[in-house]
Order: structure tokens, then C-alpha cells, then sequence
């Protein structure tokens, strides 16, 4: 497998001398191309901040994120931006959806903004996975929690990015929209070559990701191959004992 996205001694230091805290702490990792990634911790273990430093959506204090050989720290705001635009889909449990806009106009919104036309075929498949095709002429208040994640997990897709980020995309939805969403997020990976790194608290979540990277302290604490369920929830029990 290729590698889609390397970490080198990635730190991230919120505040200064004495009221500094190290969110991350030197990880040296890779995520890989075609692979579904899940990243687990205790609360402070630095997992949100992993996600958004990875996705450009926070600056890293030292070491180097490359994203295709390419360093993120090289980029300038434009670049940057136009990465995140063109190459990254996002799902994030705060929606945000654009109120004035329809669920449809939502959805197809990041390829209107790069001035590129939806495939259509697909669109209407991600529309179909989500279950939302009944919807798609509703603007955000008018839609469930769960319809509003699953309309934002459809935007993330519907462009067909290089990779997805994904935080806690399953946390406002009931166990059997969690399902579909984390059962299509899964076929993606397997049928479409989609990559998606996903942070989540759920064991059962965690469970559809091919790989399981456990964060303690911002530190790498395991890195597991095909975790089950059981296995996972071990692991999450291990890190949370005193």
C-alpha cells in the first residue's frame, strides 16, 4: 500500500512555559492509501487534535505532516485551502450544514465551490446509502439530527476526495443509521479505494475500521490490524485504568 498521509515527530503544544499542555507528543506514523483508520483514546488523548493537524485545520507546533510527499507546513493559506477543498471531505459530529441551503445543495456544494460538476451516478448512490432521498429539498432545520449527520457524511463523499476525516461521524445517529453510514463508509474503502481516518469513542464504530490506532497522553499506545469488537473494547478498558 501506498502512503496517503506520514506523520514525523508530530507535536502540538497548546499555550506557553508554565500553562502549556503537549496535545501530541512526537508521533511518527502513516495512514495508507485504500484503508479505513480508526483513532481511539481517553478524553485528552489527543485524538481530535491528531484529526484536525492531519487535515490541515490546525498548525503543528514541530515535526511534519506530508500528504502525498508534500509538506503541509510548506503550504501557504491559498494551497493550503485548495487541498482541503479539492483533496480532503470532511464529517464532523457539529454538521456544519449550511443553513439556507437545501440537503441537496449541501451535499453538492464542495464540488459547486471547485467548479466541478457531481457524477451523478455516485451522487445518487451516497444519497441512497444515506437514506436521505426524501429529504433532499429540506434545509438543515428542518431535518433531524441524524438526517442533518447523515446529509453531511453524504457531502463529505459525494466529491470523491482522497481522503475523509471523520470525527465521531456516527455520535448523533441511532444504532441503525450508525450502521448503514459506518457499513458504506466500510464499502468505500473496499470497493472504491476511499480513504478515511475516523476518530471515534465507540468500540462498535471502531470495530468496521481495518486498522485501530490507540492514543494515550499524545502518545501512540497500540496500533492494531483488524481489531475485533472485543478486542478494541480490551484495549479502550487497558488505556482508561489507572
Amino acid at each position: 500500500m501506498n502512503k496517503l498521509i506520514e506523520t514525523i515527530d508530530l507535536t502540538k503544544v497548546y499555550g506557553e512555559k508554565e500553562t502549556s499542555v503537549t496535545a501530541l507528543n512526537s508521533i511518527t506514523t502513516a495512514f495508507n492509501e485504500n484503508q479505513f483508520t480508526a483513532i481511539m483514546g481517553p478524553s485528552g488523548s489527543g485524538k481530535s487534535t491528531l484529526l484536525h493537524c492531519l487535515a490541515g485545520l490546525d498548525k503543528v507546533t514541530s515535526g511534519s505532516i506530508l500528504i502525498n510527499g508534500i509538506d503541509l507546513a510548506s503550504l501557504n493559506d491559498k494551497e493550503l485551502t485548495k487541498m482541503r477543498r479539492d483533496s480532503f471531505g470532511f464529517v464532523f459530529q457539529a454538521f456544519n450544514l449550511i443553513p439556507t441551503l437545501t440537503a441537496e445543495e449541501n451535499i453538492t456544494l464542495p464540488s459547486s465551490i471547485a467548479g466541478r460538476k457531481p457524477e451523478d451516478e455516485w451522487v445518487e448512490q451516497v444519497i441512497d446509502a444515506m437514506d436521505i432521498g426524501d429529504r433532499l429539498g429540506h434545509r438543515p432545520n428542518e431535518l433531524s439530527g441524524g438526517q442533518q449527520q447523515r446529509v453531511a457524511a453524504a457531502r463529505a463523499m459525494a466529491s470523491k476526495p482522497e481522503v475523509i476525516f471523520a470525527d465521531e461521524p456516527s455520535g448523533n445517529l441511532d444504532s441503525k443509521s450508525s450502521k448503514e453510514l459506518l457499513v458504506f463508509m466500510k464499502s468505500i474503502v473496499e470497493d472504491l479505494n476511499q480513504t478515511i481516518v475516523m476518530v471515534t469513542h465507540d468500540p462498535y464504530a471502531a470495530s468496521y475500521a481495518q486498522r485501530v490506532i490507540m492514543l494515550k497522553d499524545g502518545e501512540i499506545a497500540n496500533d492494531l490490524d483488524n481489531p475485533s469488537q472485543e478486542e478494541i473494547v480490551s484495549q479502550v478498558t487497558s488505556l482508561t485504568e489507572i
